[in-house]
Parts: C-alpha cells; sequence; structure tokens
C-alpha cells in the first residue's frame, strides 16, 4: 500500500496537465487530499488502513526535493524491507528524496518486537545517508559517507539471534551481540564484516549433531554442560547482486574452533559451505609452548592440529550436512584459527 501510493504520487507530480488547486478523495481506509501550485502537485496528505492499523503522513514536492514524512502504527519486518527504493539507472525522478519516518512497532517475529523506531534517509539514485535506530537502541543501522567520500556500514544487535532471523538467515542461534562494520555502495553490493559474541546453538538444529561432535573431545564444555554454547563468531560478507559471499569466517567456543567459507543465495534457498573443526584448538593454543606437546604435534603445532572437514549443502528445503565425526590429524588444516588472535 505504502509504495503504491508513492508511485501514484509521482506519476501525478510529472503530469503537465491538472488544472486543479486541490483535490480530496476519501473511502473507508484511504483519505488523500493533494494540493496543487502552477497546475503541479505541491503536497500530498494521506491516511490509509491496512491489516486494521493505520498510517499517515505527508509528501511535499515544493523546491527541488520531496521531502516525506510518514507515520505508522505498526508493521512487519517483511513489509518495513519491501518499502526501500531500489537503484534505477534510467529513472526519471530526478528530485532528491528526504526522507523521515517514525513506526510506533516494528515486528520482528511472533516474540520479538521493535518500539518507538526511527527511520531517515537521503535518496538520489542512491543512498546519500540512511539511519535507523529504536528507542531502546536495541538495533542500529547507518550508512553515511566517511572523510574520501565512501560510505560506511555499521549495525549493531543487542540480540543477534533476532537480527539472523529476521534476515532469514537461520533460527537456530541463541541470544549473542552483534556489530557489523563495512562498506556500503548499494543495497544489493556492500562488503561487511559481522561479529557476534556470547552465542548458543538450538539443540534441535540441522546441524546440531556437527556441533556436538566436534566437542566431544572438549573436557571443559562438557564437565561445564555448555556444549552448544559458543563465545565469538566473525564472517566477512560480500554480497554482489542476491549472492552473499564469505571467507575466512571462524566461530569459537570452549576448546574448539571453526573455519569456514562459501556462499549463499537465499532467493534461490541455495548455499555451500566448505570448513574445518578443531577440538582441541584452545589446549593446544594455550599450551603450544609446552616441550612436550611439540613432541606430540611436531615443531609447529599451529599446522599439525587435530582437525576435520565439514560441508554443508543446500537446494531448496533440503540441507545436507557431510562431516568426519572424529578427528583426524591434517597438517595445516587450523593455521588460520591463530590470526584472530594476532
Amino acid at each position: 500500500m505504502i509504495r503504491k501510493l508513492f508511485i501514484f504520487s509521482f506519476f501525478i507530480l510529472f503530469s503537465q496537465s491538472i488544472f486543479a488547486y486541490q483535490y480530496e478523495y476519501k473511502s473507508d481506509d484511504l483519505s488523500i487530499n493533494l494540493k496543487f501550485e502552477d497546475s503541479k502537485i505541491s503536497k500530498i496528505k494521506f491516511e490509509f488502513i491496512k491489516d486494521k492499523q493505520k498510517h499517515f503522513g505527508i509528501i511535499d514536492y515544493r523546491n527541488k526535493e520531496i521531502n516525506i514524512n510518514l507515520n505508522t502504527d505498526i508493521i512487519t519486518f517483511d513489509e518495513f524491507k519491501k518499502f526501500f527504493p531500489k537503484p534505477q539507472k534510467n529513472s526519471k525522478l530526478n528530485k532528491k528524496i528526504n526522507f523521515n519516518w517514525e513506526i510506533a512497532e516494528l515486528i520482528v517475529s511472533d516474540e520479538y518486537s521493535l518500539y518507538s523506531n526511527k527511520l531517515n534517509f537521503t535518496y538520489d539514485k542512491g543512498f546519500d545517508f540512511l539511519t535507523f535506530y529504536d528507542s531502546k537502541k536495541d538495533f542500529e543501522l547507518s550508512i553515511l559517507p566517511n572523510l574520501n567520500g565512501d560510505k560506511q556500514l555499521y549495525l549493531s544487535a543487542r540480540n543477534a539471534d533476532k537480527f539472523f532471523y529476521a534476515q532469514k538467515i537461520t533460527k537456530d542461534m541463541i541470544g549473542g551481540s552483534l556489530i557489523g562494520k563495512g562498506n556500503f555502495r548499494r543495497f544489493d553490493d556492500y562488503d561487511l564484516t559481522i561479529k557476534v559474541k556470547d552465542f548458543s546453538v538450538n539443540k534441535e538444529a540441522k546441524f546440531y549433531n556437527l556441533i556436538f561432535t566436534s566437542r566431544l573431545l572438549d573436557i571443559f564444555s562438557i564437565l561445564q554442560n555448555k556444549p552448544d554454547e559458543f563465545n565469538y563468531l566473525e564472517i566477512p560478507i560480500q554480497k554482489k547482486g542476491k549472492v552473499f559471499n564469505f571467507d575466512h569466517a571462524v566461530m569459537l567456543g570452549g576448546s574448539v574452533a571453526f573455519s569456514f567459507k562459501g556462499e549463499a543465495n537465499p532467493s534461490q534457498k541455495i548455499a555451500r559451505v566448505n570448513g574445518t573443526y578443531g577440538p582441541l584448538y584452545l589446549f593446544e593454543k594455550n599450551f603450544k609452548n609446552v616441550p612436550f606437546l611439540k613432541e606430540l604435534f611436531g615443531k609447529n603445532i599451529e599446522e599439525s592440529l587435530i582437525a576435520a572437514d565439514f560441508k554443508v549443502l543446500k537446494n531448496g528445503n533440503k540441507t545436507d550436512f557431510i562431516f568426519n565425526p572424529l578427528s583426524v590429524l591434517t597438517p595445516g588444516k587450523t593455521r588460520n584459527f591463530f590470526d584472530i588472535w594476532e
């Protein structure tokens, strides 16, 4: 409804044969008031009801910019995402858009909402800047220009599991706090490094067997009854079109580390991930200078860890997890685990 309303207003904006000075339309769920100056629309006031929720706002076409102020009672996250304008190579719209949107409640899932949200952006065939935040700062997103003219992408979420769920990435993460930083060009062209701390994995997850098996030798986590808890996740992401690529991603928990890379296309439900896990990572990291460990694992412990490979293949609604359930001595497989501590 919101997008259709703006398309309707843009169509009228470029019409050259309007002679009225004011036009008003009312129905049970829609009210529009159009004001004209010099035979062109100068302002639109509107109010409509969708799914029993009220939305109202003002679109001001005066000067060389379009100023939009919108207020919404309740909207779902999926509907919210649909609103964002996409880059247009041959757009007839030659005016900059200044947009301010206040949303009383943004429904992320059946169990989680963000309240008193504010979205502000300037759009001129692409985003010049954008900020979004809720009253508690549970989630923040910004696209801001830096000194060299590029645009920096930043996001944070106090509830990382809700963020991944809303983005339809996974519903199997529990808890965690998230920070992401990167460079923004368009919403289909950016790079972003996401870091998540202190989370766990749902025991009902399809890949939980991989998590559990990798930690059979993690005596510390077993004794504390925390085989599904992790301390750190880092994923460097590059998005091109509809495809997400990630490389040198790591996940750490107890005395186990995962290193993985791959690509995913959520729109086609396709993903491929290749990785390695090392059940004795923390033990060997902390004691790599102990003489008898050097004799046991070799001169270069970083290249002589006990490790095993795994793969995740997703095609449509089918997901296959392929892994070696027992540790395998594979020199060099986990040397990248140590890089993040440098």
